[in-house]
């Protein structure tokens, strides 16, 4: 669920916040929000790790949930004084959850200078107190990204650890991990134990490093079954059924790439730029030879009968009790085409779809 606030108020990124803590400018009350939890865990780790010692959090630092707690609660804790420091924190999660939350403007209006509350919620309209006391200054946006924000994610964060990363690392990246921020600063913290001395990532680092633990995942299927190459295609959808991938996660996915192919026969027709087309299908430019050879493989007659053959397949997944494995091993022999799948894959396939 989106965050309702103003767009006139973008408020603050978690560099923004960074920053601040550096420099000793803390507000005495954030708003994280937004729905991405790493982004919003990040903050209250940043705030808790300057300005709580640890041998302190045990009575200086509280987390409440809205669902199970009452605004009095929060604001009795809130104008509490620290015991032996200077600042005391107060989280409260699931903010949205809480029941009249308009029960603690007036503390957020004239808060105690050395607690931080911090009011982490899902969404917030800034039409309605509290929500509208909070301003750019002391708002947190937890916003998920698109998957062409990732590399420019990546990139930016990278400095953190005071290295550079190509831009075609990045996007190897992005492709493997998808838009979890959480996934992609586990690997960045692999990239950068990996890397020990050296100062710039580059793409064979990226592919050692995480290519190696997902090189049976949705992106390697795409360019298996981009390029109609059945018997890799078989061989990734296997690994990744018994890695516990969801089989219906697959079909969706793989009905996102032909809904992307559709779009690309249509901004091709329209004589559109290679990187507005790549801003418009929300992939990184550097994959674009990459799509353009798919469509090659898949043209725009076939593609009815493709997303026929993923319906029937997300319908047989939900409805029957079928082996997932053999309705998605049909599914890709379907999407492939049988005449350019290998004898041994089209024979195996039968057997099993008769029996």
């Amino acid at each position: 669920m989106k965050s309702k606030r103003s767009k006139k108020t973008p408020g603050l990124s978690i560099d923004d916040l960074y920053r601040s803590v550096k420099q000793g400018a803390v507000a005495p009350c954030y708003l994280f929000a937004g729905p991405e939890q790493f982004t919003a865990d990040e903050g209250v780790a940043l705030l808790r790790d300057a300005l709580i010692p640890e041998d302190q959090r045990s009575f200086n630092y509280d987390v409440l949930y809205g669902y199970d707690v009452q605004p009095h609660e929060i604001v009795a804790l809130a104008s509490s004084y620290p015991m032996m420091g200077e600042k005391r924190m107060v989280v409260v999660k699931e903010f949205d959850k809480l029941k009249n939350p308009d029960g603690i403007t007036s503390y957020v209006k004239n808060p105690l200078d050395s607690t931080i509350l911090v009011l982490i919620s899902e969404s917030a309209d800034n039409r309605k107190n509290p929500y509208r006391v909070f301003n750019e200054t002391n708002t947190l946006e937890c916003k998920p990204i698109y998957d062409n924000q990732v590399p420019q994610w990546v990139a930016k964060r990278i400095k953190r650890y005071n290295k550079t990363i190509t831009a075609e690392a990045a996007a190897m990246l992005a492709a493997y991990t998808g838009t979890s921020l959480r996934q992609i600063s586990n690997e960045l913290d692999k990239l950068d134990i990996y890397t020990t001395d050296r100062k710039k990532i580059t793409i064979d680092d990226v592919n050692a490093v995480v290519g190696v633990t997902k090189a049976f995942n949705i992106f390697e299927l795409y360019k298996a079954i981009g390029k109609k190459d059945a018997a890799n295609a078989i061989n990734i959808l296997d690994r990744m059924l018994e890695r516990g991938e969801s089989p219906t996660m697959i079909v969706s996915m793989l009905t996102r790439l032909f809904t992307q192919i559709t779009m690309l026969a249509d901004l091709q027709a329209r004589k559109m730029s290679r990187q507005r087309i790549a801003q418009e299908l929300k992939i990184h430019p550097f994959f674009m030879d990459e799509y353009f050879e798919y469509l090659n493989h898949h043209q725009p007659q076939s593609i009815p009968g493709r997303f026929k053959s993923l319906l029937e397949a997300d319908t047989s997944l939900k409805m029957t009790g079928k082996d997932p494995r053999l309705v998605l091993s049909i599914l890709l022999y379907r999407l492939i085409d049988k005449e350019t799948a290998s004898i041994e894959i089209a024979e195996e396939l039968e057997s099993e779809f008769s029996g």
